[in-house]
């Protein structure tokens, strides 16, 4: 089976920690293609670190609108059979992509394998064997798909307060057949950075999580509706 990949990597004011990012990519067992690094109107210098860390890096920029429109335009340059995404600020940990990619060889009806993520306060050293809590990642984090699986899921839908846009993502996925399973093994390592969205889940940005399960529930009404209708005629 081909190893070939690509890493999504969205990111929005993110030059304190691109770099990291980046490298805890380009230094896995088994690297990327490329790296597609798609700043999301980023006031700072996330776009020049980005494009003067490596040669495997391409920068894409656009005006801000989100993680979830960020990462679908990422998405849409992706030409191999496999592609992951990394938030801007968290870390891999070596050998995360060959032990997922296995896991995709191992099982070909399989569409995304995630993995555990022990968390780390900003400004602390990432230790993976440290006393941060551990953590099942269903995140852009750890997240490793076939690429033409994704593309029929379609475009991630950035909602009220940008938080969310993954599990509705992932919804949909599930709800055309395609089978995710997390992997029990600590192999990323999640930021806790004061401001970022995860951190900061007041009413109006926890709003994008209540829409996501409004939305998985209304689309599972409709597919009842519909085959009830069928059952009628």
């Amino acid at each position: 089976m081909t190893t070939s990949y690509v890493v999504v990597i969205p990111a929005y004011n993110a030059a304190a920690t691109i770099g990291e990012a980046i490298d805890s990519i380009l230094g896995q067992s088994v690297p990327p293609e490329a790296v597609v690094v798609v700043d999301d109107g980023s006031t700072d210098e996330t776009a020049a670190l980005a494009a003067a860390s490596s040669g495997k890096v391409t920068v894409i920029r656009q005006i801000n609108q989100g993680p979830g429109a960020a990462t679908t335009a990422g998405l849409k340059t992706v030409d191999t059979p496999f592609f992951a995404t990394l938030d801007a600020d968290d870390i891999w940990l070596p050998g995360k992509a060959e032990r997922q990619l296995a896991v995709l060889r191992d099982d070909p009806g399989l569409a995304a394998v995630f993995t555990l993520g022990r968390l780390f306060r900003d400004g602390s050293q990432p230790d993976p064997a440290g006393d941060g809590r551990v953590t099942r990642l269903w995140t852009r984090t750890t997240m490793f798909f076939r690429t033409g699986a994704a593309q029929e899921v379609g475009d991630l839908v950035d909602p009220p307060g940008r938080l969310g846009e993954l599990v509705d993502w992932l919804a949909r996925s599930r709800e055309i057949g395609h089978r995710h399973v997390m992997l029990e093994e600590i192999l990323a390592m999640r930021r806790i950075r004061p401001g970022s969205l995860s951190s900061n889940l007041d009413a109006e940005r926890s709003r994008g999580y209540l829409l996501a399960a409004h939305n998985a529930l209304e689309r599972r009404r409709q597919r009842a509706k519909q085959s009830g209708s069928g059952q009628d005629s």
